[in-house]
C-alpha cells in the first residue's frame, strides 16, 4: 500500500478551513503528507497568514499558492501532477470538511482490498449518495451532529464497503497508478462540479470501481465556495457528463432502486433521533372497488385507528386511485398516497388490514417500509383448485407475504391455524409474531335510510352468499325453495326471482346501507358458508339483534364461544335439511336473548386498540437485519424482472433463469403478459 498525499484546494472561508486543518492534525501520520493549495480567492492573503500559523512546525504539512485563480479543477491537477513529486495515492479533500479519527486509514485499507478498487469515498453528513441518512422524510435538513448520530447507530450493521456508481469530490482517495494512466480531472469542467463523476466514469470503463467506505466518516459543511453560482455550474457540467456517458443516470437510478443496502436506505428509520413520531402506513392497497368484508374491515379499522392514534403516530394511507374514488379516502384524511406517488416516502411500519394479493403490493412495501404487518384473513383461494388455477401467483405472493413479514394478524384462531398448516415450513423457519384480532361491530346503527327501498317480500329470511362454491349457497337454496317461508339472498348471477319464495341480488353490487336495510327488515339471517376466516354476518346479527343459522364448522364453533353472550342466538346445522327446522324455531320467537341480559359488543374501536398494541410490540422489537436484507434483495430482483418483462416485452436470459428457479408460477404469468403485449 502506498502512502497518501492529502490535497486541500482553498478558495475562501477560513472558518471551515480551520476546522479542516485541526482535524487533519489529529488524523495524519508522519508518513503521509498534506498540501494546502491557495487558489487566490478574494481573501487569499489573510487565509495564507492563518494557514502558515496553523501548520507551523508540522514537517509533513505544506502550503502552496497559485500565481492566479485557476479554479478547482486545474488546482487539483496542478497539485497532483506538479507539486507532489511522490508516488503517493491522492486524497482530494475539500476545505469545508472535518476528518474523523481513523477514517483515512480505513479508506486506505478499503482501497487495497481489491485490485479493481480505484476510488474510495467516506460517509458524510452532506455528500449526495454518501450522506447518512441518504434520504429522510423530514422537511428540514439534518444537522451534522444528527447525521453523525445516525451513522454511529448503523455503521456496524452496514457492510464494510459498498460498490457505488460514482464518487463525490469532497473526499476522494484515488490510486496513484490510475492518475498516471488515465489522468485526473478534465479541465473542460472549469471551476468544478461533475469533474469527479467524469473521472469515476472514465476509469470504470476499464473495470475500476468507486467504493464507499462505510466505516469512515468525514464531515462536509455547507458548500460556501461558489455560493449561488453552484447551481448554474452543476447544471452546465451535468449536461456535458450526460453527453459523454448517457448511461450515467441509469447507473445512479439502479443504485438507489436495487443496489443500495437496505440498512442505508432505511437509515433514518433505524435511528430514533430524527422523527418525533413513528411513521405508520395503513395500506388499503387491496381494498376493492365494492363493499364487502375486506372493505368493511379496512375502512372500519382506519376510521377508529386514525381517531385514536393520529396524535401519537404520523399516520399515512396507501390506496389505489379507483378505490379512493369509491370510498373518498383522500377527502377524509390527510397524507393519502397512491402507488405512483408514495415513492420517496418511508415508514417505520406498515399495517395492512387485509391479505396481500398482488406482488406489486409487496414491491411497494419493500421500498417504503422498514417493517410490515399484514392480516391473513383466510386461504380458501389456495385450498380450492378451481380458484387457484386462474391465479397461481397468489400462492407465491401469500407465501412471500408470510416469509418476509415482521408480524401477522389473523381474524380468528381457525384462520391462524389453517394458515400455519398450509405453510408449515414458513412457521418452522422462524418464530413469526402473530396475533388473533377478531372483527368488531359498528356501534352507530343506521336508523334512517336515504331511499325508500321496495322489497320482494314483507316478511323474509336474509341469506348471505356469493358465487363461490364454499359459500354453500346453491345447496342451501335448493332446500329453501320447498319452504313455506320467503327468502332474500345475495349471491345471484342476476337480480330476480328464483321460484316464488326466493329473490336474489348480485353480490358485490350492493351498497352497505341497502344490505343493512335488508338485515334490519328480516326475520333472521342464514349464513351457510362452509369456510370463512371470520363470519361477518354474525356481527350483523349482533348489530341488528337477529338470530342466525350457521354451518357447524370449526370457525363458527370458535365464534360461538367467543361471542358467548350472543351464543344462544347462533343455531348450528350439520346438514342443509336441518335449516328448515331451525327456521321454524326462529319464526316462533324472533326475539334475541343475551346471557344475563348483557349485550356484550366488540367494537371496531377495540379492534383498533388491539391492533395498535400489536403494532407497538413489533415497533419495539429490534429490526431483523438478516430478514430485511433477504426481503430487499429478492423483492428488488423480482420487481426488476416484472419491469423488464412488461416494459421491454421480453425476458433477458438472466431474468428467465431467476424467475424459472425462484418463481416458476410468476414466470408463467409473465410469459402470458408478454404474449398479450406483443399481439
Amino acid at each position: 500500500m502506498n502512502n497518501i498525499t492529502v490535497v486541500v484546494p482553498i478558495y475562501k472561508d477560513w472558518d471551515t478551513l480551520k476546522i479542516c486543518i485541526n482535524s487533519l492534525k489529529n488524523c495524519i501520520h508522519e508518513y503521509n503528507k498534506v498540501y494546502f493549495v491557495n487558489d487566490m480567492g478574494s481573501e487569499w492573503e489573510q487565509i495564507q497568514k492563518k494557514i502558515l500559523e496553523e501548520i507551523k512546525g508540522l514537517p509533513n504539512f505544506y502550503y502552496f499558492k497559485n500565481d492566479f485563480n485557476m479554479g478547482f479543477v486545474k488546482t487539483c491537477n496542478k497539485a497532483v501532477k506538479e507539486l507532489d513529486e511522490s508516488n503517493n495515492d491522492i486524497l482530494l479533500l475539500n476545505s469545508d470538511t472535518k476528518v474523523t479519527e481513523g477514517s483515512i486509514r480505513e479508506m486506505r485499507n478499503i482501497l487495497y482490498m481489491a485490485e479493481k478498487h480505484g476510488v474510495v469515498c467516506p460517509r458524510s453528513n452532506n455528500a449526495t449518495l454518501l450522506t447518512v441518512p441518504v434520504r429522510n422524510n423530514s422537511a428540514l435538513s439534518l444537522s451534522p451532529e444528527e447525521s453523525w448520530k445516525v451513522y454511529s447507530d448503523i455503521k456496524d450493521i452496514l457492510p464494510r464497503y459498498s460498490i457505488i456508481p460514482t464518487g463525490v469530490g469532497f473526499a476522494m482517495l484515488i490510486k496513484r497508478k490510475l492518475i498516471n494512466e488515465f489522468g485526473l480531472f478534465d479541465e473542460i469542467f472549469g471551476k468544478g462540479y461533475n469533474e469527479e463523476n467524469d473521472f469515476c466514469m472514465r476509469i470504470n470503463q476499464y473495470g475500476y470501481n468507486t467504493v464507499m467506505a462505510n466505516r469512515a466518516f468525514i464531515y462536509h459543511y455547507a458548500a460556501r465556495s461558489f455560493g449561488n453560482e453552484r447551481i448554474e455550474l452543476e447544471q452546465q457540467n451535468r449536461e456535458l457528463l450526460k453527453e459523454r456517458y448517457p448511461f450515467y443516470t441509469i447507473c445512479v437510478d439502479q443504485y438507489f432502486s436495487r443496489n443500495i443496502d437496505p440498512i442505508d436506505f432505511f437509515a433514518d428509520l433505524l435511528c430514533d433521533n430524527i422523527y418525533g413520531k413513528k411513521r405508520v402506513l395503513v395500506s388499503l392497497y387491496e381494498i376493492p372497488t365494492k363493499y364487502n368484508g375486506t372493505a368493511e374491515y379496512g375502512l372500519s379499522f382506519l376510521d377508529e385507528f386514525y381517531k385514536l392514534y393520529s396524535a401519537i403516530y404520523d399516520i399515512h394511507i396507501l390506496i389505489n386511485a379507483v378505490s379512493d374514488e369509491v370510498f373518498h379516502i383522500s377527502e377524509k384524511y390527510p397524507n393519502v398516497w397512491y402507488a405512483h406517488t408514495v415513492c420517496g416516502q418511508a415508514y417505520h411500519i406498515a399495517f395492512v388490514p387485509s391479505q396481500i394479493f398482488h406482488i406489486e403490493h409487496l414491491f411497494i412495501l419493500n421500498k417504503t417500509c422498514l417493517k410490515y404487518i399484514f392480516c391473513m384473513q383466510d386461504i380458501i383461494s389456495l385450498r380450492s383448485n378451481y380458484i387457484l388455477a386462474y391465479d397461481q401467483v397468489r400462492q407465491d405472493v401469500f407465501r412471500k407475504s408470510i416469509h418476509y413479514c415482521d408480524g401477522m394478524v389473523t381474524i380468528s384462531q381457525f384462520s391462524l391455524e389453517d394458515t400455519m398448516k398450509y405453510f408449515p415450513e414458513e412457521f418452522t423457519l422462524r418464530n413469526i409474531p402473530n396475533a388473533v384480532i377478531y372483527h368488531g361491530v359498528r356501534t352507530k346503527k343506521n336508523t334512517e335510510y336515504s331511499k325508500d327501498y321496495r322489497l320482494a317480500f314483507d316478511e323474509y329470511f336474509f341469506v348471505f352468499g356469493n358465487k363461490f362454491k364454499h359459500k354453500f349457497l346453491i345447496e342451501t337454496l335448493e332446500v329453501l325453495k320447498n319452504s313455506s317461508y320467503n327468502f332474500i339472498f345475495i349471491g345471484a348471477l342476476k337480480e330476480g326471482y328464483i321460484g316464488s319464495n326466493i329473490y336474489g341480488y348480485m353480490s358485490g353490487k350492493l351498497e352497505e346501507e341497502f344490505i343493512n336495510y335488508l338485515i334490519k327488515k328480516s326475520c333472521g339471517i342464514i349464513f351457510p358458508s362452509l369456510y370463512e376466516g371470520f363470519g361477518l354476518p354474525i356481527l350483523k346479527g349482533i348489530e341488528f339483534d337477529k338470530k342466525i343459522v350457521l354451518n357447524n364448522n370449526e370457525l363458527n364453533r370458535e365464534l360461538k364461544a367467543y361471542f358467548a353472550s350472543y351464543s344462544e342466538n347462533m343455531l348450528l346445522f350439520d346438514e342443509c335439511k336441518e335449516i328448515v327446522d331451525m327456521l321454524e324455531l326462529i319464526a316462533t320467537n324472533t326475539e334475541v336473548h343475551y346471557k344475563e341480559d348483557k349485550k356484550l359488543v366488540r367494537t371496531w374501536k377495540e379492534v383498533a386498540v388491539d391492533s395498535e398494541m400489536f403494532i407497538r410490540k413489533i415497533l419495539e422489537q429490534e429490526t431483523d437485519i438478516k430478514l430485511l436484507r433477504a426481503r430487499w434483495i429478492e423483492m428488488c430482483q423480482l420487481e426488476h424482472i416484472v419491469e423488464m418483462s412488461v416494459s421491454k416485452k421480453h425476458f433477458t436470459e438472466q431474468a428467465k433463469l431467476f424467475s424459472q428457479k425462484h418463481m416458476p408460477k410468476l414466470y408463467n404469468v409473465l410469459k402470458r403478459v408478454k404474449r398479450n403485449i406483443t399481439k
